[in-house]
């Protein structure tokens, strides 16, 4: 049986995802935990951490995998599997940051004008609170915020666990703030034909404000080896409803499972 590679979101180390993990007991799940924050950093360009992607599969993988990520971490996803598709046998992305034409333009412009901390998230990471006394003070504090205020409880309990660090003084966000606003900074602007090219599966947030109609139709036109699925919730979807999550990944890997076997 084919193992999963996983790749997180921006601002949510691969052991956050670790209940979804656990819906998926037939497939082992292998993942790089912070992605930037070691030999591979960004330097303006995702392709740096498909890189970091690749170079962990050839480490720990002896068969082709199942590349899977979330947000940022499936657009990291697709660009190692077009950059390398014999380590791939397929992937599934969940709700990937990947605009249309006419939104991948306008981004340009607003990052030629030095406005992308202003239409982006990157300016609120940036100044994100980063350090607290214990993880009780975290867990009180992030409690309160509307990013976590949908999570199911296990997932949070998850962030709780592996998205801090123990410092001599508490506790800090294991992601730097300064690496996740990097990220939202520069997205994916480019949209080359081989990442067109790459099968597997889109399951999209219906109401995901980073995967909106325009976005649905353009994947459609563009990516012919991708299927697209619906999700009836947002952008977090794997950590808002993971059981619902789990069934509908379970439903493609045992499709994708008698396709390959």
């Amino acid at each position: 049986m084919a193992s999963i590679q996983f790749s997180h979101a921006n601002g949510f180390p691969g052991s956050s995802y670790t209940y979804l993990f656990s819906l998926l007991p037939d497939y082992p799940v292998n993942y790089v935990e912070k992605m930037g924050h070691g030999d591979y950093p960004l330097n303006g360009d995702l392709r740096n951490y498909a890189k970091e992607l690749i170079a962990d599969i050839e480490q720990n993988q002896q068969a082709p995998v199942i590349g899977m990520g979330h947000s940022a971490g499936a657009i990291v996803t697709l660009i190692a599997a077009a950059l390398r598709p014999d380590l791939f046998q397929q992937v599934i992305l969940l709700d990937p940051v990947l605009f249309s034409t006419r939104k991948r333009y306008l981004l340009k412009l607003i990052k030629k004008m030095g406005l992308m901390d202003k239409v982006s998230p990157a300016q609120r990471a940036a100044k994100r609170r980063s350090q607290f006394d214990s993880r009780e003070q975290a867990r009180e504090y992030l409690a309160q915020k509307s990013l976590f205020r949908s999570f199911h409880p296990a997932c949070f309990d998850d962030y709780i666990n592996y998205g801090l660090i123990d410092t001599d003084s508490g506790v800090e966000l294991s992601i730097s703030p300064e690496i996740e606003a990097d990220i939202f900074r520069n997205v994916l602007l480019q949209a080359p034909k081989c990442l067109k090219q790459v099968p597997g599966t889109v399951i999209y947030g219906k109401k995901s404000d980073l995967f909106a109609r325009s976005e649905k139709k353009w994947w459609s036109r563009n990516f012919p080896n991708m299927k697209l699925v619906g999700f009836d919730s947002g952008h977090l979807f794997p950590f808002e409803q993971p059981d619902e999550t789990a069934l509908v990944l379970q439903s493609i890997l045992k499709e994708l499972s008698t396709q390959t076997g």
